[in-house]
């Protein structure tokens, strides 16, 4: 995801999450400085065309109850969405997307854009002649919404999950959605597998006498540092590796620009970043420029990660792979003793 979208999805995130709960390269790579560097590459699932549902009525986040008849023709406005309805086997069935799906490459690289999934403007989306539209509670603005719906076009709003249960309900109800229910539950008993699989390796790690290590996620570009806290998808992927997130022991909803003392105060042991925001500040050389981060002991020992944003906080199919990576980058013994 390009650094100037993130700063947008940032800054919409901080005022609408409330309601609810690019890098160009490879979304599935990783960047460690306390070990060596680890890249991970998988192939996206082969989609294929189901068959159409029958009526589906669904009540959306918002309130509002659509009538989905027709699947064939859909427009998908933001990343996680993408990535579900591609691994339940409909994404030939997506005609465009917003500029959040970053993967599969198949549907980054051939799939229209209609633009950005919180700053709609109707007429692009409407050109694809979509029969139906998924969103969830970030998607907007509001008007866009009506004026989708005026035109006729189921305009479903999901709920913004922030939480590692939260994917199983997404999957699920996108598989409502679809009337694919029976490709969601066996894609929520794989992704619940992924999880319980890098819980393990948690409960390996603090069973042979490992210490729970001190986070910060840490938003870094071309603006102001942020530090992530309670409410964000980071937090739940630092809960879920058996960590201890700083930003949220602070008292940070959302996010919150941090100034040198909070984040010295905080004293994080590793700083989790956005590998295109530290591309953007020129790599990790630079990370000593921000006020503050040298004296965390994090910036001391220069223990950071930095992975891709859709890949680490999605919250989609692949939150199970992020989260055992993640495991395995902060307890690297598990892998010594394998």
């Amino acid at each position: 995801m390009k650094l100037k979208l993130l700063s947008i999805l940032i800054g919409i995130a901080l005022i609408a999450a409330a309601c609810g709960s690019d890098d160009e390269g490879s979304p599935d790579t990783t960047t460690t400085t306390t070990a060596d560097t680890t890249t991970t590459t998988r192939a996206p699932t082969t989609t294929t065309i189901q068959a159409q549902p029958a009526e589906v009525r669904f009540t959306g986040a918002d309130g509002v109850e659509s009538v989905i008849s027709d699947v064939s023709s859909i427009v998908s406005l933001s990343g996680d969405i993408t990535e579900v309805i591609w691994e339940l086997g409909l994404g030939e069935s997506i005609v465009a997307i917003d500029v959040t799906t970053t993967y599969p490459l198949e549907a980054a690289d051939n799939i229209p854009v209609v633009g950005f999934g919180q700053m709609l403007s109707p007429e692009p989306v409407l050109a694809f002649s979509p029969s139906l539209i998924l969103g969830d509670q970030l998607t907007g603005p509001p008007e866009v919404i009506e004026q989708l719906r005026s035109a006729g076009v189921p305009v479903v709003i999901l709920t913004s999950q922030s939480t590692l249960a939260g994917v199983e309900t997404k999957i699920t109800q996108i598989g409502e959605i679809l009337s694919a229910q029976s490709a969601a539950s066996a894609l929520v008993e794989r992704v619940n597998a992924e999880i319980d699989e890098a819980r393990a390796l948690v409960a390996q790690a603090v069973a042979a006498g490992a210490e729970t290590p001190r986070i910060a996620y840490l938003y870094v570009g071309r603006g102001p540092v942020l530090l992530f806290g309670q409410g964000m998808a980071t937090n739940a992927m630092i809960n879920g590796a058996g960590a201890l997130d700083v930003g949220a022991e602070s008292g940070v909803q959302l996010a919150v620009p941090v100034t040198p003392e909070a984040l010295v105060a905080a004293s994080p042991e590793i700083i989790v970043l956005p590998e295109a925001g530290l591309q953007a500040l020129g790599g990790a050389d630079a990370l000593n420029e921000i006020p503050g981060f040298s004296q965390t002991p994090a910036g001391q020992a220069g223990n950071f990660f930095a992975y891709d944003e859709a890949y680490f906080f999605n919250l989609g199919p692949r939150v199970g792979q992020a989260l055992k990576e993640f495991v395995l980058d902060l307890y690297p013994e598990l892998t010594a003793g394998s």
